[in-house]
């Protein structure tokens, strides 16, 4: 329980903060536009024009954003998920005091493609699917009268969008998934994602930040403004930046020499991820009309070709894994909340660099990683497919985009080019892209084919070759050519690994094991990067429906493999006992036990005696069994912690475990609920396959996988989701299997 407590203790200062700050700055306001959209899901639809004043919605389904059609027809085993046209409506009005000043609608993305009208004007056709769409409405708007927004979508399989491959491994799930908002600014605003941050000097006696931004004058009239930059150490002031700049009718002007010092810097690193608030704020005639904020950190780093990764000059090893962003019952309109966890758990698990694949992920993920300090490789949508011209220059789209949007970032060390694929042509224009708009990180590709690298001379593109796999051949490549800067981008792919089934989980284990003691001696390497960190929903028939290779499952409960991971990678004192001590042994029968900790030794207590000790970090004893308490404690200095089985008695009641007590009423938070089957001790029972029926009052909606409000328990618990329905108030959520029962309470505010 002790495990569970930090867990939502970090998860809730975190939900707290973020990197991008601007629900109401002055000159510019962010309203939420999430509520009340109109849903039609048909194809026979989608090839209509459904953007007219007339068309009836009065029978559509009404909906909260971020919304994906996908949501019931994945993780489920009926085979296939609906990959074709559906239609947003949302009637809205703006308020009077917004006119004269220019209004934009902000997607955070729409997936996979999409058009939009307002007020049945044509805005554009947009093929980004990972990254934000801003329209600029404020010539079609209606103010003194009621507006429409009309969103076609479709995730259509197409050669030549990206990722462009049918059957994937992962699935491109359908709608507008991630948040919406209206900005209103003024006649004169900065250009959101024209804002760079870069630190040409790092060190912690004086440091230099230089700040670029863009101007843009919407009005007839030539414009005199100061542009002012602040770095910010909570409320302290370190360094001001200002310039006074004169701006010609309907032009966007560039300001790139915005230059200051800042003396005594706490650096950002994984251990120490120290970080600070740039303010840019625009002003004309003294009054304040404009501004963006963003968190920054100070951090040099540099990777090399035989000494792996130096951070701000310092060897460190990177400890790392893949992630997707989807969830069952969710697809991928995964709420911030568990965006934000997902970081948390890596953190727990001691992880310090994540690759986010195989596209751009939230903002709201990115900021977690910048404050809980997790490196981040990122890169654009892909998976083993390059089209023709066409393919090419819409990865360069939505390449720039992913930077535009996130190169303020300080976790951001990598930008990847693609994921096992190579084309000379395609990266050559990407690299330049890269070398335009971000100079200060690297660029890579994932590889799992070395020998057609080679010939094809894509090794030598990009700054770093990443390599997925074949692990044996990496030290061959190093000799043959030692000038090559070498990654880890994917290593361990156990799949069929299930929670419950201890056999496959401790595969599982054996594989990251041997991954990681091969590819951490290699000092040329910087680190690991295992595949992957949660089960994921895939068509792809080899795994379908879920490809359940992750060290946590699709509910992100923890399998063998990820406990030896945090036993391997965390700082914080840790051990743990593989596996159960449950009744299914025979007294006297030896069992084999697995124990993995990070202390100076560790001792093994049965029923009170001690029966083993070690001074190894993995330990494998052969223990007879006797039913009652196995019990291992790892000693780290003047530190111990303990891991205890009990052997279980029959399920006697459901003990009911919400990941927090509190939910926001927004309609779209979610928070998973877990049912865990206990003996009457509240022993936690190990039984697979027993059907756990849920319900939720006032206000929370039960969410399963295929829209199913029960779940079958792995390893004893069962989980599902419950999701706001945007109504205030205490949630009771209830579990039910056979004559067993639980409950707990949710505050909804």
């Amino acid at each position: 329980m002790k495990r569970l407590v930090i867990l939502q203790l970090l998860f809730v200062v975190l939900l707290l903060t973020g990197t991008l700050l601007a629900e109401q700055d002055n000159g510019r306001i962010i309203m939420d536009f999430n509520h009340d959209w109109l849903f039609e899901q048909d194809d026979w639809v989608g090839l209509n024009n459904a953007s007219h004043w007339d068309w009836k919605d009065s029978h559509w389904i009404k909906i909260q954003t971020p919304h994906s059609y996908n949501a019931d027809d994945s993780f489920d085993n009926v085979r296939w998920y609906y990959r074709g046209y559906a239609w947003y409506r949302k009637h809205f009005t703006v308020p009077a005091e917004h006119k004269g000043r220019r209004i934009f609608i902000c997607f955070g993305a729409i997936s996979n493609q999409s058009e939009i009208w307002v007020n049945e004007q044509y805005m554009g056709k947009f093929n980004s699917g990972f990254t934000p769409i801003e329209i600029d409405v404020t010539d079609v708007l209606n103010w003194d009268s009621e507006n429409l927004i009309s969103v076609r979508v479709n995730n259509i399989h197409n050669d030549e969008i990206p990722p462009g491959r049918w059957r994937m491994d992962y699935n491109v799930y359908g709608g507008i998934y991630r948040e919406v908002t209206i900005e209103s600014l003024s006649d004169v605003y900065l250009e959101k994602y024209d804002l760079f941050a870069t630190t040409p000097v790092v060190n912690e006696k004086e440091s230099v930040i230089n700040t670029a931004v863009k101007v843009s004058n919407t009005s007839q009239e030539y414009r005199t403004i100061l542009v002012r930059t602040t770095v910010l150490d909570g409320a302290q002031e370190k360094s001001v930046s200002e310039q006074s700049i004169t701006i010609p009718p309907e032009l966007t002007r560039a300001v790139s020499n915005l230059e200051s010092i800042v003396k005594n810097v706490k650096l950002w690193s994984p251990d120490q991820p120290n970080l600070y608030l740039l303010n840019v704020e625009l002003f004309e005639n003294n009054q304040l009309i404009d501004q963006l904020k963003t968190k920054i950190g100070f951090r040099s780093f540099e990777f090399t070709a035989n000494k792996g990764l130096l951070f701000n000059g310092k060897p460190l090893k990177t400890k790392g894994i893949n992630r997707h962003q989807c969830y069952p019952g969710l697809a991928n309109a995964v709420p911030k909340r568990l965006q934000v966890q997902d970081a948390v758990i890596l953190k727990d698990l001691g992880v310090n660099f994540v690759r986010c694949s195989h596209y751009p992920q939230h903002p709201d993920f990115l900021n977690a990683c910048d404050s809980l300090g997790i490196l981040v490789y990122e890169e654009p949508v892909s998976w083993q497919h390059i089209g023709g011209r066409e393919f090419m220059e819409n990865m360069d789209y939505m390449f720039d985009a992913m930077l535009r949007r996130d190169r303020n970032h300080p976790s951001i060390i990598l930008w990847g080019l693609m994921n096992e694929g190579r084309s000379a042509e395609m990266f050559k224009l990407l690299q330049a892209t890269a070398d335009r708009l971000d100079s200060t990180r690297p660029t890579c590709y994932a590889e799992n084919h070395i020998k057609e690298a080679l010939e094809q001379g894509t090794a030598f593109i990009p700054d770093i070759l990443a390599l997925n796999y074949k692990i044996e051949a990496y030290d061959e490549l190093h000799k043959n050519y030692p000038e090559l800067i070498l990654i880890s981008s994917e290593c361990t792919n156990p799949d069929k690994t299930y929670i419950g089934d201890y056999t496959s989980e401790m595969k599982s284990f054996a594989s990251v094991k041997q991954d990681l003691d091969l590819i951490e001696s290699k000092s040329y390497l910087p680190g690991a990067c295992i595949w992957g960190f949660h089960d994921y929903g895939s068509e792809y028939k080899p795994v379908w429906p879920i490809q359940t290779s992750g060290v946590v499952d699709y509910y992100r409960r923890y399998k063998e493999p990820a406990w030896y991971i945090k036993a391997r990678w965390s700082k914080e004192p840790f051990v743990h006992i593989a596996g159960t001590w449950d009744n299914d042994k025979s007294p006297g029968e030896p069992v084999n036990v697995n124990v993995w900790h990070n202390g100076d030794k560790v001792d093994l207590y049965l029923n009170g005696k001690k029966i083993q000790s070690s001074k190894e970090k993995e330990c494998e004893w052969n223990v007879p069994f006797e039913p009652g308490k196995l019990k291992a404690v790892a000693k780290q200095g003047r530190e111990q912690v303990e891991h205890v089985l009990i052997t279980p008695g029959d399920p006697a009641a459901i003990q009911l475990t919400a990941l927090s007590n509190e939910m926001f009423a927004d309609g779209y938070d979610a928070i998973p609920v877990t049912a865990q089957l206990v003996d009457a001790d509240g022993n936690p029972v190990h039984v697979n396959g027993v059907e756990i029926a849920f319900e939720s009052t006032n206000g929370g909606k039960i969410i399963g996988i295929g829209g199913a409000k029960s779940a079958e328990s792995a390893d004893g618990s069962a989980v599902v989701l419950v999701q706001s329905t945007g109504k205030s108030g205490n949630i009771t959520v209830t579990a039910k299997a056979k004559a067993l029962k639980g409950s707990c309470e949710i505050i909804s505010r």
